[in-house]
């Protein structure tokens, strides 16, 4: 395909598969912006009014970014399914890169990024920390959950029947392991993954019910796409229902208050995941029009970004908050930008990453031997300084 050749010209099959990308890109450009003016804003610029607002939608950003990761891999199974059921190479390799997402999540929390540093003494609180379940956490063991899932049944059909039945469960049962005693009686490495108590952003309850509802989401898109009209109905079904979950949230929110002992709608209040839930639905409807109509160009910088979303998530958080022997960009800004100087700040990450992605997605299409050498060389170079690093 020509570099500006739009994907209208694609099969029926391959159609609408870019407005993944496109949600997930979107996801990212506001992840980065949240992260950054999160980090440099001053303090009355984020107690204000308008910044509440903006918080709202910069809070799409993890629904977003959790139901394009579960749509993402109910297309892509489909094509694979028969080799996710028996435990061989593609199996593995499947495994394998899920478990690449947990072990990242978890290096980006390490209390201290030196042997030396940790052997001298880690607090509590910084192994509480390390041990918090973030939103990559949430996405490699909600995916590991579904693919033991599907090892169980084996069946893709019978597993999203059964997983079409857990997620609604699942919401409804989240605000009961929100209380103090729940993950207590847990050993604190699974205490982080039951809620929020523990240090963690992302728990399974609720999150996982946002990449749930886009795995079945994908699966109803894979299944409908077959024909023509499939694919019209599935374009009628998918704002319909972000509409429905949008006015069912402001119904069910004054029963929720009444019902559960333990409550907060901001946290974790089932009303407020379908509001988000219903949003993110209407974003990829508007996406997906977007590509049916117009198409989206391979040289896309937005589904770029959506493609290289895990090295762009890693590298944008180790700008920001990593320590770079005794220079810390956070620390060094401590909250002392406008909203001006935190756009000019935003718009260099972007230029920034979109570069990062650019360099490896043409490295990983024109030359397999660099990418196997950057892959190796890479981590081993983290874990060098990791291990030989000095101690100050």
């Amino acid at each position: 395909m020509n570099p500006g050749q739009s994907t209208r010209s694609q099969s029926p099959h391959n159609k609408r598969i870019e407005s993944v990308d496109l949600l997930k890109g979107w996801a990212v450009i506001v992840m980065i912006e949240t992260h950054l003016v999160n980090a440099t804003v001053t303090q009355g610029i984020a107690e204000s009014g308008l910044f509440q607002w903006l918080k709202f939608f910069n809070g799409l950003v993890a629904p977003s970014f959790l139901f394009a990761s579960g749509l993402a891999y109910a297309v892509t199974t489909r094509r694979k399914v028969n080799d996710y059921l028996a435990f061989g190479k593609p199996l593995s390799r499947q495994l394998g890169r899920i478990l690449v997402i947990l072990l990242v999540g978890y290096l980006l929390h390490l209390p201290k990024f030196s042997l030396a540093r940790m052997l001298e003494g880690v607090t509590e609180a910084e192994w509480l920390v390390f041990l918090q379940v973030d939103i990559l956490q949430c996405i490699a063991v909600s995916l590991l959950l579904m693919q033991m899932l599907l090892l169980m049944v084996r069946s893709e059909r019978r597993m999203y029947a059964l997983l079409a039945v857990l997620t609604p469960i699942m919401l409804v049962v989240t605000p009961s392991f929100w209380g103090e005693g729940v993950a207590g009686r847990l050993p604190a490495p699974l205490a982080a993954y039951v809620n929020g108590l523990h240090f963690s952003l992302f728990p399974l309850f609720p999150w996982s019910v946002f990449l749930f509802s886009g795995a079945l989401t994908g699966y109803l898109f894979s299944t409908m796409r077959k024909t023509p009209e499939g694919d019209r109905r599935f374009m009628r079904i998918l704002p319909a229902a972000g509409l429905a979950l949008i006015a069912a949230s402001f119904l069910l929110n004054p029963v929720a208050e009444s019902v559960y002992a333990t409550y907060d709608y901001w946290r974790f209040g089932p009303p407020f995941v379908l509001l988000r839930l219903g949003i993110v639905m209407l974003l990829l409807s508007g996406m997906a029009l977007y590509e049916h109509r117009i198409g989206v160009g391979s040289g896309s910088a937005v589904t770029l970004l959506g493609r290289e979303s895990l090295l762009v998530y890693a590298v944008h958080l180790l700008l920001i908050y990593g320590d770079f022997g005794t220079y810390n960009f956070r620390k060094a800004v401590n909250h002392t930008y406008g909203y001006g100087e935190a756009a000019v700040a935003t718009v260099a990450l972007l230029l920034l990453m979109y570069g990062l992605a650019f360099f490896w997605s043409r490295i990983k299409r024109e030359s397999p031997r660099l990418k196997t050498a950057f892959m190796i060389a890479v981590p081993a170079i983290f874990v060098l300084v990791f291990l030989f690093g000095p101690g100050e």
